[in-house]
């Protein structure tokens, strides 16, 4: 059976009533961005929902669900979740399992939700303080892309949104990569201007992949590029995501050479992450984080490896490791989840 597909619209915001009917939508923000809410949506069917990783949590959903029943959310009901990517995994969960399932759709206010969190099915919550161990595939029927939401959004934060874009680029091949390159300056400043086409191209992009492999049983565990490692890193250091992704991004481009990978595209992919202000080793990501700079460095590495156990992509002994051999070649390999963690201690 053909995976269903979600309708991506670049749009303003204002003109969510034009895919959610007001009277019977329910939306989840956080604090901040229930101040996208359009006109027209009455304030008080809108769920607030801590603000970033915290909104993935079982405490969290409960609530929600709770929210659900005092309005007498229905099947015939529109969940919208207006946020980043912990509002949509959050909120896509949750309209997936209410009922057994009722509509959703996604208004992403983040770089990183526009180009990775909202597109693809993928929804969930986080478990004990391990990423996304509880979730399901599902498409929202709908993507409203604002990139005027973006404005006033921190240099850094765009920054570690652009990151899940290069990672598409690195899988993508040389021209995907070179259209972000060239919207970084030299001194790392990105140009807002040039952000529209690169959310289209990562999004028609992923989009393919997930439409094509929804399961993940194939293609689509490439876009897994840089998470093995790097969501080991954001449970101990606990550092944005973006930032994470980098650095389990130079990770895999190390393991990679070590296994006969290309030196030179690594040293141009690491070169445009460390332009964008990221941690591009484990001991700059260590000393990046509040959470975890007074631990040693061998302390930080064995946390991190350790934290890898919890692997999504474990078979068995193996972690099905997306391979970064050169620009537009990444494969995905089994390698022992000891040889991972051995990597992990020695690496930068």
């Amino acid at each position: 059976m053909k995976p269903a597909s979600s309708t991506i619209r670049f749009t303003s915001v204002t003109d969510l009533g034009a895919s959610a009917e007001p009277s019977t939508t329910v939306i989840v923000a956080d604090e901040l961005t229930a101040g996208f809410v359009p006109p027209g949506f009455d304030p008080g069917r809108v769920a607030i929902v801590e603000r970033g990783e915290a909104a993935k949590s079982l405490e969290s959903l409960d609530l929600l669900y709770g929210r659900f029943l005092e309005l007498g959310v229905g099947r015939d009901w529109t969940v919208v979740g207006i946020g980043g990517g912990s509002v949509s995994d959050l909120a896509g969960f949750a309209a997936s399992t209410w009922l057994r399932g009722i509509d959703f759709g996604f208004v992403p206010t983040t770089l990183l939700a526009m180009v990775d969190a909202s597109v693809g099915g993928k929804n969930g919550i986080d478990f004990r303080g391990w990423k996304n161990l509880i979730g399901c595939f599902c498409q929202p029927r709908f993507v409203l892309v604002d990139p005027g939401l973006l404005s006033g959004l921190p240099d850094f934060d765009l920054a570690c949104g652009l990151v899940e874009a290069v990672k598409h680029g690195i899988i993508d091949g040389d021209a995907h990569l070179s259209a972000i390159e060239r919207a970084v300056d030299s001194h790392g400043v990105i140009d807002r201007d040039a952000l529209g086409p690169i959310i289209g191209r990562s999004i028609a992009f992923k989009s393919a992949v997930a439409e094509a492999d929804e399961r993940e049983t194939g293609k689509r565990r490439t876009l897994n590029l840089g998470h093995t490692v790097g969501h080991g890193v954001e449970a101990i250091a606990c550092l944005p995501h973006g930032a994470c992704v980098a650095t389990g991004l130079a990770a895999a481009l190390g393991l990679a050479i070590e296994r006969g990978g290309s030196p030179d595209d690594a040293g141009r992919i690491i070169a445009l992450l460390r332009k964008l202000g990221m941690p591009v080793s484990l001991e700059e990501a260590r000393k990046a984080s509040p959470e975890s700079s007074e631990l040693s460095p061998a302390v930080f590495r064995d946390a991190v490896a350790l934290a890898m156990a919890s692997d999504k992509k474990r078979l068995g002994q193996d972690v099905l490791f997306a391979m970064p051999m050169a620009i537009g070649d990444v494969r995905i390999e089994p390698v022992p989840l000891e040889e991972l963690r051995d990597f992990v201690r020695r690496m930068p």
